[in-house]
Protein backbone atom coordinates (compact mmCIF):
# COMPACT_ATOMS: atom_id res chain seq x y z
CA UNK A 1 0.00 0.00 0.00
CA UNK A 2 2.84 2.40 0.81
CA UNK A 3 4.44 1.55 -2.43
CA UNK A 4 1.29 2.47 -4.34
CA UNK A 5 0.90 5.77 -2.50
CA UNK A 6 4.53 6.55 -3.16
CA UNK A 7 4.04 5.94 -6.88
CA UNK A 8 0.94 8.12 -6.94
CA UNK A 9 2.75 10.96 -5.20
CA UNK A 10 5.68 10.66 -7.50
CA UNK A 11 3.36 10.76 -10.51
CA UNK A 12 1.58 13.84 -9.23
CA UNK A 13 4.83 15.65 -8.55
CA UNK A 14 6.15 14.76 -11.97
CA UNK A 15 2.95 16.05 -13.54
CA UNK A 16 3.29 19.38 -11.81
CA UNK A 17 6.93 19.77 -12.72
CA UNK A 18 6.88 18.44 -16.29
CA UNK A 19 3.32 19.35 -17.40
CA UNK A 20 2.15 15.77 -17.55
CA UNK A 21 3.35 12.27 -16.88
CA UNK A 22 2.24 8.89 -18.21
CA UNK A 23 0.17 6.88 -15.76
CA UNK A 24 2.26 4.38 -13.80
CA UNK A 25 0.80 0.88 -13.96
CA UNK A 26 -0.06 -0.82 -10.68
CA UNK A 27 2.87 -2.57 -9.10
CA UNK A 28 1.11 -5.88 -8.74
CA UNK A 29 0.29 -6.12 -12.45
CA UNK A 30 3.48 -7.04 -14.29
CA UNK A 31 3.84 -5.39 -17.67
CA UNK A 32 4.82 -7.36 -20.73
CA UNK A 33 8.27 -6.30 -21.87
CA UNK A 34 8.24 -4.72 -25.36
CA UNK A 35 11.09 -4.23 -27.74
CA UNK A 36 11.96 -0.54 -27.78
CA UNK A 37 12.26 1.11 -31.22
CA UNK A 38 15.63 2.58 -32.07
CA UNK A 39 15.58 6.37 -32.03
CA UNK A 40 15.50 8.13 -35.39
CA UNK A 41 18.98 9.08 -36.45
CA UNK A 42 19.53 12.74 -35.75
CA UNK A 43 19.93 15.05 -38.72
CA UNK A 44 23.52 16.17 -38.86
CA UNK A 45 24.30 19.81 -38.51
CA UNK A 46 25.88 19.95 -41.96
CA UNK A 47 22.70 18.56 -43.60
CA UNK A 48 20.53 21.03 -41.69
CA UNK A 49 22.72 23.90 -42.82
CA UNK A 50 22.61 22.64 -46.40
CA UNK A 51 18.80 22.42 -46.31
CA UNK A 52 18.57 25.98 -45.00
CA UNK A 53 20.98 27.27 -47.62
CA UNK A 54 19.24 25.60 -50.58
CA UNK A 55 15.82 26.63 -49.27
CA UNK A 56 16.97 30.27 -49.31
CA UNK A 57 18.37 29.89 -52.81
CA UNK A 58 15.16 28.27 -54.06
CA UNK A 59 12.97 30.99 -52.56
CA UNK A 60 15.20 33.76 -53.94
CA UNK A 61 15.11 32.20 -57.42
CA UNK A 62 11.32 31.91 -57.35
CA UNK A 63 10.94 35.54 -56.31
CA UNK A 64 13.15 36.75 -59.15
CA UNK A 65 11.42 34.51 -61.69
CA UNK A 66 14.43 32.25 -62.24
CA UNK A 67 12.36 29.08 -62.43
CA UNK A 68 15.16 26.92 -63.78
CA UNK A 69 17.35 27.67 -60.75
CA UNK A 70 14.39 27.24 -58.40
CA UNK A 71 13.71 23.82 -59.89
CA UNK A 72 17.34 22.78 -59.43
CA UNK A 73 17.44 23.94 -55.80
CA UNK A 74 14.15 22.22 -54.96
CA UNK A 75 15.38 19.02 -56.58
CA UNK A 76 18.40 19.16 -54.28
CA UNK A 77 16.13 19.74 -51.28
CA UNK A 78 14.02 16.68 -52.09
CA UNK A 79 17.22 14.64 -51.99
CA UNK A 80 18.47 16.22 -48.77
CA UNK A 81 15.10 15.89 -47.01
CA UNK A 82 13.14 13.13 -48.76
CA UNK A 83 10.56 13.03 -45.98
CA UNK A 84 9.56 16.69 -46.29
CA UNK A 85 6.40 16.86 -48.42
CA UNK A 86 6.69 20.65 -48.70
CA UNK A 87 9.70 20.42 -50.97
CA UNK A 88 7.98 17.83 -53.16
CA UNK A 89 4.91 20.05 -53.55
CA UNK A 90 7.00 23.13 -54.28
CA UNK A 91 9.00 21.23 -56.89
CA UNK A 92 5.82 20.09 -58.63
CA UNK A 93 4.47 23.66 -58.58
CA UNK A 94 7.67 25.07 -60.09
CA UNK A 95 7.71 22.46 -62.83
CA UNK A 96 4.09 23.26 -63.68
CA UNK A 97 4.99 26.97 -63.85
CA UNK A 98 7.93 26.15 -66.13
CA UNK A 99 5.72 24.16 -68.50
CA UNK A 100 3.19 27.01 -68.60
CA UNK A 101 5.78 29.70 -69.30
CA UNK A 102 7.46 27.58 -71.96
CA UNK A 103 4.13 27.23 -73.77
CA UNK A 104 3.33 30.93 -73.51
CA UNK A 105 6.77 32.18 -74.54
CA UNK A 106 7.00 29.67 -77.39
CA UNK A 107 3.62 30.82 -78.72
CA UNK A 108 4.66 34.47 -78.40
CA UNK A 109 7.99 33.83 -80.13
CA UNK A 110 6.40 31.87 -82.96
CA UNK A 111 3.78 34.57 -83.50
CA UNK A 112 6.42 37.32 -83.54
CA UNK A 113 8.53 35.33 -85.99
CA UNK A 114 5.55 34.91 -88.27
CA UNK A 115 4.94 38.67 -88.12
CA UNK A 116 8.58 39.42 -88.95
CA UNK A 117 9.36 40.94 -85.53
CA UNK A 118 12.73 39.25 -85.11
CA UNK A 119 13.76 41.12 -81.97
CA UNK A 120 10.62 40.20 -80.03
CA UNK A 121 10.78 36.63 -81.32
CA UNK A 122 14.44 36.36 -80.31
CA UNK A 123 13.69 37.55 -76.77
CA UNK A 124 10.79 35.14 -76.29
CA UNK A 125 12.63 32.11 -77.68
CA UNK A 126 15.72 32.85 -75.61
CA UNK A 127 13.47 32.91 -72.56
CA UNK A 128 12.20 29.46 -73.51
CA UNK A 129 15.72 28.05 -73.73
CA UNK A 130 16.71 29.72 -70.46
CA UNK A 131 13.92 27.76 -68.78
CA UNK A 132 14.17 24.57 -70.83
CA UNK A 133 17.45 24.24 -72.77
CA UNK A 134 16.21 21.06 -74.48
CA UNK A 135 13.20 22.71 -76.18
CA UNK A 136 13.66 21.88 -79.90
CA UNK A 137 11.17 24.35 -81.38
CA UNK A 138 12.87 27.29 -79.67
CA UNK A 139 16.29 26.21 -81.00
CA UNK A 140 14.86 25.86 -84.50
CA UNK A 141 13.23 29.30 -84.27
CA UNK A 142 16.48 30.94 -83.16
CA UNK A 143 18.33 29.39 -86.11
CA UNK A 144 15.65 30.76 -88.41
CA UNK A 145 16.06 34.21 -86.85
CA UNK A 146 19.83 34.09 -87.39
CA UNK A 147 19.33 33.18 -91.06
CA UNK A 148 16.82 35.99 -91.57
CA UNK A 149 19.05 38.53 -89.89
CA UNK A 150 21.99 37.44 -92.01
CA UNK A 151 19.89 37.78 -95.14
CA UNK A 152 18.81 41.28 -94.10
CA UNK A 153 22.38 42.36 -93.40
CA UNK A 154 23.57 41.04 -96.71
CA UNK A 155 20.68 42.65 -98.58
CA UNK A 156 21.45 45.99 -96.91
CA UNK A 157 25.10 45.70 -97.91
CA UNK A 158 24.17 44.86 -101.49
CA UNK A 159 21.80 47.82 -101.61
CA UNK A 160 24.54 50.10 -100.29
CA UNK A 161 26.94 48.88 -102.98
CA UNK A 162 24.34 49.56 -105.66
CA UNK A 163 23.70 53.10 -104.34
CA UNK A 164 27.42 53.90 -104.24
CA UNK A 165 27.82 52.59 -107.78
CA UNK A 166 24.94 54.73 -109.01
CA UNK A 167 26.32 57.85 -107.34
CA UNK A 168 29.78 57.21 -108.77
CA UNK A 169 28.37 56.72 -112.26
CA UNK A 170 26.46 60.02 -112.17
CA UNK A 171 29.34 62.00 -110.66
CA UNK A 172 32.18 60.74 -112.83
CA UNK A 173 31.29 58.36 -115.66
CA UNK A 174 34.90 57.75 -116.64
CA UNK A 175 35.94 56.96 -113.08
CA UNK A 176 32.98 54.64 -112.70
CA UNK A 177 33.99 52.73 -115.79
CA UNK A 178 37.51 52.37 -114.46
CA UNK A 179 36.14 51.06 -111.16
CA UNK A 180 33.58 48.74 -112.72
CA UNK A 181 35.85 45.69 -112.69
CA UNK A 182 36.85 45.85 -108.98
CA UNK A 183 33.28 46.62 -107.93
CA UNK A 184 31.96 43.66 -109.90
CA UNK A 185 34.52 41.40 -108.23
CA UNK A 186 33.55 42.78 -104.82
CA UNK A 187 29.87 42.13 -105.52
CA UNK A 188 30.66 38.59 -106.68
CA UNK A 189 32.65 37.91 -103.51
CA UNK A 190 29.78 39.24 -101.45
CA UNK A 191 27.29 36.92 -103.20
CA UNK A 192 29.50 33.90 -102.55
CA UNK A 193 30.03 34.88 -98.90
CA UNK A 194 26.30 35.27 -98.40
CA UNK A 195 25.48 31.88 -99.87
CA UNK A 196 28.23 30.14 -97.88
CA UNK A 197 27.01 31.71 -94.62
CA UNK A 198 23.48 30.51 -95.37
CA UNK A 199 24.85 27.03 -95.95
CA UNK A 200 26.80 27.03 -92.68
CA UNK A 201 23.76 28.33 -90.79
CA UNK A 202 21.81 25.23 -91.84
CA UNK A 203 19.96 26.58 -94.87
CA UNK A 204 21.39 23.99 -97.25
CA UNK A 205 18.74 24.40 -99.93
CA UNK A 206 18.96 28.21 -100.05
CA UNK A 207 22.72 28.28 -99.88
CA UNK A 208 23.13 25.65 -102.59
CA UNK A 209 20.63 27.41 -104.83
CA UNK A 210 22.62 30.65 -104.72
CA UNK A 211 25.96 28.89 -105.11
CA UNK A 212 24.73 27.00 -108.17
CA UNK A 213 23.47 30.26 -109.66
CA UNK A 214 26.86 31.85 -109.12
CA UNK A 215 28.74 28.93 -110.69
CA UNK A 216 26.39 28.91 -113.69
CA UNK A 217 27.04 32.63 -114.19
CA UNK A 218 30.80 32.35 -113.58
CA UNK A 219 31.90 28.89 -114.79
CA UNK A 220 35.46 30.04 -115.47
CA UNK A 221 36.19 31.40 -112.00
CA UNK A 222 38.27 28.48 -110.79
CA UNK A 223 39.28 30.04 -107.46
CA UNK A 224 35.68 30.77 -106.50
CA UNK A 225 34.54 27.30 -107.57
CA UNK A 226 37.21 25.63 -105.46
CA UNK A 227 36.22 27.72 -102.46
CA UNK A 228 32.54 26.93 -102.99
CA UNK A 229 33.22 23.21 -103.36
CA UNK A 230 35.26 23.17 -100.16
CA UNK A 231 32.51 24.96 -98.21
CA UNK A 232 29.86 22.52 -99.41
CA UNK A 233 32.11 19.54 -98.63
CA UNK A 234 32.75 20.89 -95.12
CA UNK A 235 29.00 21.00 -94.52
CA UNK A 236 28.73 17.45 -95.87
CA UNK A 237 31.36 16.28 -93.42
CA UNK A 238 29.41 17.85 -90.52
CA UNK A 239 26.27 15.99 -91.57
CA UNK A 240 28.17 12.74 -91.97
CA UNK A 241 29.58 13.08 -88.46
CA UNK A 242 26.01 13.59 -87.20
CA UNK A 243 24.86 10.37 -88.88
CA UNK A 244 22.91 12.06 -91.70
CA UNK A 245 24.60 9.97 -94.39
CA UNK A 246 22.13 10.50 -97.21
CA UNK A 247 22.25 14.28 -96.87
CA UNK A 248 26.02 14.14 -96.61
CA UNK A 249 26.29 12.06 -99.77
CA UNK A 250 24.14 14.52 -101.69
CA UNK A 251 26.29 17.44 -100.57
CA UNK A 252 29.54 15.65 -101.42
CA UNK A 253 28.22 15.08 -104.94
CA UNK A 254 27.14 18.72 -105.17
CA UNK A 255 30.57 19.82 -103.98
CA UNK A 256 32.24 17.83 -106.76
CA UNK A 257 29.90 19.30 -109.38
CA UNK A 258 30.35 22.86 -108.13
CA UNK A 259 34.12 22.49 -108.09
CA UNK A 260 33.99 21.24 -111.66
CA UNK A 261 36.23 18.16 -111.42
CA UNK A 262 36.43 14.83 -109.65
CA UNK A 263 39.91 15.41 -108.22
CA UNK A 264 38.55 16.99 -105.06
CA UNK A 265 39.95 15.48 -101.84
CA UNK A 266 36.44 14.77 -100.54
CA UNK A 267 35.49 12.75 -103.63
CA UNK A 268 36.92 9.66 -101.93
CA UNK A 269 34.10 9.83 -99.37
CA UNK A 270 31.41 9.10 -101.96
CA UNK A 271 31.98 5.37 -102.74
CA UNK A 272 32.14 4.14 -99.11
CA UNK A 273 29.09 6.23 -98.22
CA UNK A 274 27.13 4.68 -101.07
CA UNK A 275 28.08 1.17 -99.97
CA UNK A 276 27.12 1.94 -96.37
CA UNK A 277 23.74 3.33 -97.41
CA UNK A 278 23.16 0.35 -99.70
CA UNK A 279 23.74 -2.05 -96.82
CA UNK A 280 21.52 -0.03 -94.50
CA UNK A 281 18.61 -0.16 -96.94
CA UNK A 282 19.20 -3.85 -97.53
CA UNK A 283 18.91 -4.46 -93.80
CA UNK A 284 15.76 -2.35 -93.59
CA UNK A 285 14.14 -4.26 -96.44
CA UNK A 286 15.05 -7.61 -94.89
CA UNK A 287 13.43 -6.62 -91.58
CA UNK A 288 10.09 -5.66 -93.12
CA UNK A 289 10.02 -8.31 -95.86
CA UNK A 290 7.47 -10.55 -94.17
CA UNK A 291 5.22 -7.77 -92.90
CA UNK A 292 5.27 -5.09 -95.62
CA UNK A 293 6.26 -6.19 -99.12
CA UNK A 294 5.70 -2.79 -100.70
CA UNK A 295 8.01 -1.14 -98.19
CA UNK A 296 10.58 -3.90 -98.62
CA UNK A 297 10.61 -3.34 -102.40
CA UNK A 298 11.21 0.38 -101.85
CA UNK A 299 14.10 -0.32 -99.48
CA UNK A 300 15.69 -2.88 -101.81
CA UNK A 301 15.40 -0.46 -104.75
CA UNK A 302 17.23 2.19 -102.72
CA UNK A 303 19.91 -0.35 -101.83
CA UNK A 304 20.49 -1.21 -105.49
CA UNK A 305 20.42 2.45 -106.48
CA UNK A 306 23.21 3.31 -104.06
CA UNK A 307 25.28 0.26 -104.99
CA UNK A 308 24.33 -1.57 -108.21
CA UNK A 309 27.08 -4.07 -107.46
CA UNK A 310 25.32 -5.24 -104.30
CA UNK A 311 24.25 -8.64 -105.61
CA UNK A 312 22.43 -9.61 -102.43
CA UNK A 313 20.26 -6.51 -102.72
CA UNK A 314 19.54 -7.33 -106.36
CA UNK A 315 18.42 -10.87 -105.47
CA UNK A 316 16.25 -9.62 -102.62
CA UNK A 317 14.67 -7.02 -104.88
CA UNK A 318 13.71 -9.61 -107.50
CA UNK A 319 12.28 -11.91 -104.84
CA UNK A 320 10.29 -9.12 -103.24
CA UNK A 321 8.87 -7.95 -106.55
CA UNK A 322 7.90 -11.50 -107.50
CA UNK A 323 6.19 -12.04 -104.14
CA UNK A 324 4.40 -8.71 -104.45
CA UNK A 325 3.17 -9.48 -107.98
CA UNK A 326 1.94 -12.92 -106.86
CA UNK A 327 0.10 -11.36 -103.95
CA UNK A 328 -1.50 -8.79 -106.25
CA UNK A 329 -2.80 -11.57 -108.52
CA UNK A 330 -4.34 -13.40 -105.57
CA UNK A 331 -6.13 -10.24 -104.49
Amino acid sequence: MRFRLHCLASATLAGLLAAGCAQVPPAEVPSTPQASLPPAPPVSRSVSEAVSRHRRLAESARQTGDLATAEMQLQILTLLAPGDATFTRDLAAVRAAIAKEVREQLQAGTAALGAGDLDRAHTALLRVLAIDPTQPEASKGLRDIDRRRLTRIQADRAAKVRVEDTVATRAAPNTAVARAQPQAESSDTFDVDQAIEMLRAGDSSGGLRDLKSYVEANPGNRAARQRIGTAVADRARELEDQGAREQALGLYEQAIALRGDSAAPWAARVPPLKKTLSQEYLDKGTRVYRTNLAQAVTFFEASVRYDPANTQAGVKLREAKAARDKLDKIK
